[in-house]
């Protein structure tokens, strides 16, 4: 894992620790794109960041276009993008298997359609709307995970990271 460009991140600066999982280039004809990571639920429960941020192909800073806080503990998915608050809850009882080394799957997938990038959250077995932006044009995506955990705990907190991008043919 890398450590991120500098990055404006809301709220969150000095509580947690950032990697980078990879960049995905977005242009015109792409119509899909994505970022999938699993991670463990240790205890005690940190609080996760799950993120893809923007970068424009001239820039050396991101922002964060598409992002979420996980707070294991309590279960809450908080917007970290637009501040908008929790915009949903994790249901324990939903989650796979314990026993399993990564049980928690995280993926963002975003549709580009006309001028539009139309994000879904998904965690464990559960699904989210997230506000849609207008396409930026020709860019870079970061795949980005973030934790509060100690860094000498955090080693295996996740898997690697798989990130994705589908182009139209024409």
């Amino acid at each position: 894992m890398k450590t991120l460009p500098v990055v404006k991140w809301p709220d969150l600066e000095g509580r947690f620790l950032f990697h980078n999982h990879g960049k995905i280039r977005v242009r015109n004809r792409t119509s899909w794109f994505g970022f999938q990571i699993r991670t463990r639920n240790p205890v005690p429960h940190p609080t996760l960041v799950f993120a893809l941020l923007h970068q424009a192909t001239d820039a050396s800073a991101a922002q964060v276009l598409f992002g979420v806080r996980v707070n294991l503990d309590s279960g809450e998915i908080t917007d970290i993008a637009n501040r908008t608050g929790v915009i949903g809850r994790l249901e324990e009882d939903l989650w796979p298997n314990q026993d399993e080394e990564f049980p928690i799957l995280m993926r963002w997938e975003v549709e580009h359609t006309g001028d539009a990038l139309i994000p879904r959250l998904h965690i464990g077995s559960e699904e989210w709307l997230y506000p849609s932006v207008l396409f930026p044009g020709d860019s870079h995506f970061i795949a980005t995970t973030g934790h509060t955990m100690d860094p000498a705990d955090s080693e295996s907190l996740f898997s690697p990271g798989y990130v994705w991008c589908q182009d139209r043919l024409k």
